[in-house]
């Protein structure tokens, strides 16, 4: 890859994660190039649309990135089937239901649903897009939990484990921790756990395998404040989740993310 290509993706993720802006010594900084580089790049990524620079002199994303990125998905026929399922899981449990995609060695956040309409509602800002930290939600240790412990102990070591107060309490700190966890879910064949990703908040996860295979391609959750969203209420809603995630396992082309052959557009 090009050193100007990859500062230029470089750039991009990190405005990606600073939705305030950032200055230009901050992307110098981050990218660890002089001014004039630093203005070529940046000017480039201006010129084709990807970025744009506020009243202030900050440096932000376009929403170009985004709509190309939708438009992808939107030609993903696992994410097209989704949308109406996840609508019947998200009454079903009256919670948020998201649908999470394998890319690679990450699982990305690709679509939601809002079941609940009054009260209290869970929907967290980062919702589309972004890597979910295994270690650190119940959809990621219950991906690693298709693994083999050697398997998953190495990506767990390459991601690392969050630092205390970074997420949940619940979240295993330690590799003794991660695996009890990706034992009891490959006993059950789920995964419900409170107060990991966030404190006060519990989350059901339910794998989808493409039909005939063993690997995971996709993850479904229903999340809620703990103290409604109980152990006993995610039971109610493990069949529904099971049935969803077995109709949408039925798409041959369900596979990986980067090998989805997606439709053709009218």
């Amino acid at each position: 890859m090009s050193a100007e290509l990859e500062r230029g993706l470089q750039a991009i993720e990190m405005m990606s994660k600073a939705p305030r802006g950032l200055t230009f010594t901050d992307i110098a900084t981050g990218l660890g190039t002089s001014k004039g580089p630093t203005h070529r790049l940046i000017g480039e990524l201006a010129r084709l649309g990807y970025v744009r620079i506020d009243e202030f002199g900050r440096y932000h994303l376009t929403l170009k990135l985004t709509s190309h990125a939708l438009q992808y998905l939107e030609l993903i026929p696992l994410v097209d089937l989704a949308g109406p399922l996840l609508e019947d899981l998200a009454v079903a449990s009256g919670e948020l239901a998201r649908l999470n995609l394998v890319d690679g060695n990450h699982l990305v956040r690709v679509s939601k649903a809002q079941g609940r309409q009054s009260g209290l509602k869970y929907d967290p800002l980062h919702v589309h897009g972004g890597n979910i930290p295994l270690a650190s939600t119940a959809s990621g240790l219950l991906l690693l939990s298709g693994l083999s412990d050697d398997e998953a102990a190495m990506r767990l070591q390459a991601e690392g484990f969050s630092r205390p107060g970074e997420y949940g309490p619940a979240a295993p700190r330690s590799m003794e921790e991660a695996l009890v966890i990706l034992h009891r879910a490959r006993t059950a064949g789920y995964l419900y756990l409170p107060n990991i990703y966030e404190d006060g908040i519990a989350a059901l996860a339910y794998p989808i395998r493409a039909a005939g295979g063993k690997d995971i391609v996709g993850i479904l959750t229903v999340s809620g404040p703990s103290f409604r969203f109980t152990e006993q209420a995610a039971q109610k809603v493990l069949p529904v989740m099971q049935k969803i995630a077995d109709e949408l396992g039925r798409i041959p082309v369900a596979d990986m993310l980067g090998s989805y052959v997606p439709r053709q557009v009218a």
